[in-house]
């Protein structure tokens, strides 16, 4: 759905050639019908200028891709700063310390999760108008991304200041751009951003670390990380093929869900004589969570509660 702002063809100059730099320009590059257009990819490395370019391919032809930051500024009205994290202010001051570069009316709009507005403040000061946009998806693989963007959701942030032009118009812009995306956006206020990204990190940074934790406890009986991965996979995803259609409450299964208290203290058994104390403190932190879920749903009553906290708590 198109938001209400008159956009013409904007040009979009992408700082950083990395996973979500070149995703971000194969997207934009292939689409036939848009108010955006990606007219130049920075980096200071050529290997990721070369791996830019072979990736986006035929629908790249009209991409600049260079290591001049200074070019790009001066011919696009759009910069999306798609660098690490801690490098995004020492990109931003850079360019706003370049004297021969005017930043008036243009919008610098960054990629991070925890990072606030602040990072931005040296453009602001210049003139530009301040965003960012948060792709809650993971980029560990550059072609899976580019097929598989559509239909992410965006955290995005802007200044608001009472409701003026100014505010309306860069809001608006950036739910454009999520819109040519493909994505849905939701607001994210600037002071919240790094619960916001905290959030994102449990769902995907530590479920990977869950599910390493998972082989590695079958793994210290003997079954190898590769079978027990696949035995895992189709048990995850089943589990969020649950949570999609009932959510993280009901979705709930498992021996805490019936109150088996028995199963649990088998489980601690088995960890007290096959591994150290602190090797088992996440499955414990988890099982408290994890009845307190199962207490909430009424599926165990309070003294089964208590129970269980008491066995998490004792071993």
């Amino acid at each position: 759905m198109k938001h209400t702002i008159k956009t013409k063809k904007k040009n979009i100059f992408i700082i950083g050639a990395g996973r979500l730099g070149i995703t971000l320009a194969a997207v934009f590059a292939t689409k036939q019908a848009q108010d955006f257009k990606v007219r130049y990819i920075m980096s200071h490395s050529d290997k990721s200028l070369i791996k830019a370019k072979k990736i986006i391919g035929k629908h790249g032809e009209k991409i600049i891709f260079t290591k001049n930051i200074a070019e790009g500024i001066k011919d696009c009205s759009i910069i999306f700063i798609c660098t690490p994290d801690d490098e995004i202010k020492k990109v931003c001051d850079s360019i706003s310390k370049n004297a021969g570069l005017n930043l008036e009316g243009k919008y610098f709009i960054h990629f991070s999760g925890s990072k606030r507005l602040e990072v931005l403040k040296s453009a602001k000061n210049s003139g530009a108008h301040i965003a960012s946009i948060h792709p809650m998806k993971s980029f560990a693989s550059i072609e899976d991304s580019i097929r598989t963007i559509g239909g992410t959701v965006y955290g995005i942030t802007f200044e608001k200041t009472h409701l003026s032009r100014e505010s309306v118009e860069t809001g608006n812009l950036i739910k454009n751009i999520v819109d040519s995306l493909g994505g849905t956006a939701i607001e994210v206020k600037n002071e919240d951003k790094a619960l916001y990204h905290a959030a994102a990190c449990v769902a995907s940074n530590y479920l990977v670390s869950l599910v390493d934790y998972a082989v590695g406890i079958n793994e210290k009986i003997g079954i190898r990380p590769e079978d027990s991965l696949k035995g895992l996979i189709g048990l995850i995803e089943s589990t969020i093929n649950n949570i999609k259609k009932l959510g993280t409450k009901k979705a709930l299964t498992g021996p805490i869900a019936r109150g088996d208290t028995g199963t649990i203290k088998e489980h601690l058994d088995s960890f007290k004589k096959n591994f150290e104390k602190n090797d088992y403190l996440l499955y414990k932190v988890l099982g408290v969570a994890t009845s307190k879920i199962a207490y909430k749903n009424k599926w165990i009553n309070k003294k089964t509660f208590e129970e269980f906290n008491a066995i998490f708590m004792d071993n």
